[in-house]
């Protein structure tokens, strides 16, 4: 249960979750597996997307569709977040960050896994309402959300 407080607690002070879990000495297996998650939950909830067809339609490349995709969500997406922590840690070092490069992992990895309730939230919502302006304001408000959450867990880990 400690694991969906935290999820919760990362949406009004992630802060006090990136901190804690930098007390509790987070391990790097665990950091790959918070990735592996929100790598597999994203894809997973944008695979009704990927499988929308009109009825009665075959799609041959649909199968390579999904396959691309899935290779894109489980392998380059993990390899682009590690690059990313890295540069975000460079950076936050040029601005006097303390921290260590586990820190800066957990501090993007932690919240991308965290928000994947709301992903699936939003990307059911925006399927169900189509392309609208509804449907750019909820993704644009959820990415800001995220970066919001990036932002001050990375502070948290630079801090330490």
């Amino acid at each position: 249960m400690a694991f969906l407080r935290d999820i919760a607690e990362t949406y009004g002070r992630p802060a006090n979750v990136i901190t804690r879990k930098l007390a509790q000495d987070v391990r790097e297996d665990q950091l790959l597996g918070y990735l592996l998650i929100a790598s597999l939950v994203s894809f997973v909830a944008r695979l009704p997307a990927l499988l929308q067809t009109e009825i009665g339609a075959v799609d041959p490349s649909r199968p390579a569709l999904v396959g691309a995709a899935f290779v894109a969500s489980m392998l380059f997406g993990p390899l682009f977040f590690y690059a990313l922590a890295a540069i975000s840690h460079r950076i936050a070092l040029f601005f006097g960050g303390k921290g260590g490069w586990q820190g800066a992992r957990l501090a993007l990895f932690w919240p991308l896994m965290a928000l994947q309730p709301l992903v699936v939230a939003v990307l059911y919502l925006n399927s169900q309402i189509g392309p609208s302006g509804l449907q750019t304001g909820l993704t644009t408000a959820l990415a800001l959300f995220f970066f919001w959450t990036w932002i001050k867990s990375l502070i948290a880990a630079e801090r330490s």
